[in-house]
């Protein structure tokens, strides 16, 4: 108990005697929006005394003698707070700083910008884009969050179908996805193609590649973390769109001592199919629709309170025969409450209540009989987070994670019910972190977190590290590396993720387990030009894979039963990434050298094979010319065609025992994903123009994906019937152009 009691006096006491404690919250003055990592500076010591305000916002500086001081706060695309500032002693200073928007007259593309400078500067393969940032880029249909990461070294796409993310080698389930610290299982709209994610509700976004700090757990590979705006607590505004696929508008404005934000979009894409329907021609009918909405209010100067909300559904009918459709439904559901709280100057706090749930439902009639499938997952989460700002060279991190799993899957025949699974394990999460400022050019971040699933009853320790140093003003080496665990699994296809199904890896089979490294060079010779070069390599093990010979809920049902498991793997690369961030001229260019390889003892017959989105080569380009209210951006890609397996002959059998059946001809494959489809490189281009309309600020664009109209390679289709057919190749899309309207007031 003494022990406790001194620990807690050590958080709670600001400094040592004859200190002072300066602490606050840093926003934008027009909005009220928090700024995430602003860097807060008080200069007149011998050395400058520093800190960064955290997600929220908010700051404290401790240990600071008495004397006075420069006080200076900044953020990138803000003016710059300068005050002055005197201590006499042992004092409790609160300080809330509003920085003014400084327009930057040519518009920055900055991937890994200052807005997360305590991120960048330790992190390895950390990125960062804003909603201003997506929506200069050429798009298919409408801006999308996770179709412009698939264009950023190191992340790929399986297809122009889909918009899920293939970080360093791993798959889309190896991704942790994050709406306002919601998980979001299936983020995807038709099919796959769009993400769930409307830029207009976005503020902001922030991926981890690899290696990722110990505050987060649960996925192999990476972290994608999206936060929603919270909402101008000085103003009504709206902003919005038209295309050609879709409508979304988003309004928010101020509520008392807080704000509010709604933000909704829908597709139209009825009347369109219904011009292509006709008696001898089948289309479904078809729509997305979805809505985000958050409000925040503060009660007092040291308690905010916010709810953040989604839902999204997408609906589809096929009426054939008469007698027979096919109809699917599937969306997600999720919600937050956060209670923000300073318990002192040092010490910063965060309660949250989460809840997200993904469900899919098939329904079937063919002759009057009906065929029914549904599947989901439900998550329902408490998560608390401590920060301590012990020092200007010490930022204490502390937390736990408790999470209820729900899994469902049900299958039912003419109203007969043949499966009907539930699992509801717990996760329960700890972690620790310190952040080390040991020298002014030297950053490291040491961490752990540890896991209790109950599922198998299985128990695990990650460590965590993160190192990163300036050899030079102007050059910075960094390391990274860690250990992971994995509990859930996906069972998917590529060409309806609608389909998609998460199960708990029961006691049957380990859990998937990764360990991380990453080591590179940053190069910034001014805030123009910055060049990035990473190196990374992943060891996985007790990997699994479905079993294609078993359905999911067989009656065995076991982990063990419904997946090949005991794989492993590794994952290996280098990245280049060469950045122009200011100026007319603005963009990338991205290289990715890569190998990714998984083994199963029960699959290619022992030996090493790479998985379908192995890339040897992944280079692109993208820039944006602005000149005066035109910009102009472009696209282009190469990469390795994907891996497939080949048939390497034909050959016939007779059942005996069925004469009627006759002879029947199998394709023999070869090994597993021994050949490459040919190369996929396509170009985008997109004109943008400023406009007033009715005293609306609008902007006017057009989009042309795939310009020349590369029919890319999907995959491979093999009819052995006849003897002598030649393999289909299935295409990926050709030229799409669309165009659109946005407008803000």
């Amino acid at each position: 108990m003494f022990v406790m009691r001194i620990l807690m006096l050590a958080l709670l006491v600001p400094g040592a005697v004859g200190a002072a404690t300066l602490s606050g919250f840093v926003t934008d003055r027009t909005s009220g929006e928090s700024l995430p990592y602003s860097n807060v500076v008080l200069r007149g010591a011998a050395s400058p005394l520093g800190a960064l305000s955290n997600v929220d916002g908010y700051f404290a500086i401790q240990h600071i003698p008495p004397g006075e001081y420069t006080f200076v706060v900044s953020y990138i695309g803000y003016r710059s707070f300068v005050d002055t500032l005197r201590f006499s002693g042992a004092e409790l200073r609160e300080l809330n700083v509003q920085l003014v928007p400084e327009p930057i007259l040519s518009r920055e593309i900055v991937v890994e910008g200052d807005p997360y400078e305590v991120e960048r500067n330790v992190q390895t393969g950390f990125v960062t884009l804003e909603t201003a940032q997506l929506q200069e880029l050429p798009a298919v249909g409408e801006t999308d969050l996770l179709r412009s990461l698939q264009l950023l070294p190191g992340i790929q796409a399986a297809s122009d179908f889909t918009s899920g993310l293939y970080i360093r080698g791993g798959g889309p389930d190896q991704t942790l996805i994050l709406l306002d610290q919601i998980p979001l299982y299936n983020p995807t709209h038709a099919f796959g193609f769009f993400s769930t994610f409307n830029p207009d509700a976005i503020k902001d976004m922030s991926l981890h590649k690899g290696a990722y700090p110990a505050q987060y757990g649960g996925r192999l590979g990476s972290v994608l973390d999206v936060r929603n705006r919270d909402g101008n607590r000085k103003g009504f505004e709206g902003s919005g769109g038209i295309s050609l696929i879709s409508a979304r508008m988003t309004l928010e404005g101020p509520a008392g001592n807080g704000s509010w934000m709604v933000s909704g979009r829908r597709t139209y894409l009825e009347p369109v199919l219904s011009l292509i329907r006709d008696e001898d021609t089948e289309v479904p009918y078809y729509y997305f629709y979805d809505t985000n909405a958050k409000f925040n209010r503060d009660f007092g100067d040291g308690d905010k309170l916010m709810f953040s909300g989604y839902f999204g559904r997408d609906d589809l009918e096929l009426d054939l025969d008469d007698g027979s459709f096919f109809n699917v439904r599937w969306g997600n559901t999720a919600f937050t409450g956060r209670w923000t709280h300073v318990f002192s100057p040092a010490v910063f706090g965060n309660l949250v209540l989460s809840g997200s749930k993904y469900g899919s439902n098939t329904e079937v009639r063919v002759i009057e009989t009906p065929i029914e499938f549904s599947n989901g997952i439900t998550d329902v989460t408490v998560k608390g987070d401590l920060d301590f700002f012990a020092s200007s060279r010490h930022s204490l991190n502390f937390g736990f994670i408790g999470t209820w799993f729900d899994f469902a899957y049900k299958q039912s025949f003419n109203q007969d019910d043949q499966l009907d699974i539930r699992e509801r394990p717990f996760l329960f999460s700890a972690y620790a972190q310190d952040l080390w400022q040991p020298r002014p050019e030297t950053s490291v971040r040491l961490g752990a977190r540890s896991n209790y699933f109950t599922e198998g009853n299985r128990f695990h320790v990650e460590p965590r590290i993160a190192l990163s140093h300036g050899i030079t003003p102007e050059l910075k080496l960094k390391l990274g590396g860690g250990s992971y665990r994995q509990y859930i699994q996906l069972v998917t296809t590529e060409v309806f993720s609608g389909g998609d199904v998460w199960v708990p890896l029961d006691g049957t089979v380990e859990p998937g387990r990764s360990w991380q490294g990453v080591a590179g060079f940053e190069w910034e010779s001014s805030k123009r030009y910055q060049l990035s070069v990473e190196g990374y390599y992943t060891d996985l093990a007790n990997l699994v894979l479905f079993d294609n010979n078993v359905a999911v809920g067989s009656e065995a049902g076991t982990s063990e039963d419904t997946f090949v498991s005991g794989g492993t793997g590794v994952a290996a690369g280098v990245e280049f990434f060469l950045q122009r961030r200011t100026g007319s001229v603005t963009g990338w260019i991205g290289y990715t050298l890569g190998w990714t390889r998984r083994r199963f003892q029960e699959l290619n017959r022992g030996k090493r094979f790479p998985p379908k989105y192995d890339r040897r080569h992944d280079l692109s380009f993208v820039s944006n010319w602005r000149v005066g209210r035109w910009t102009l951006g472009a696209n282009l890609l190469y990469a390795t065609g994907q891996a497939f397996t080949p048939g390497s002959a034909v050959y016939r059998l007779r059942r005996p025992t069925e004469p009627e059946a006759g002879i029947r001809n199998y394709a023999l494959p070869a090994d597993r994903n021994s050949a490459r489809l040919l190369p996929y490189h396509r170009l985008d281009l997109s004109v943008k123009r400023q406009f007033t309309l009715f005293g609306v600020d609008a902007e006017a664009y057009l989009q042309v994906f795939n310009v020349y109209s590369r029919r890319n390679e999907w995959f491979i289709e093999f009819e052995p019937d006849e003897i002598h057919t030649e393999p289909e190749v299935v295409k990926m899309l050709p030229v799409v152009p669309t165009l659109g309207i946005n407008y803000a007031f």
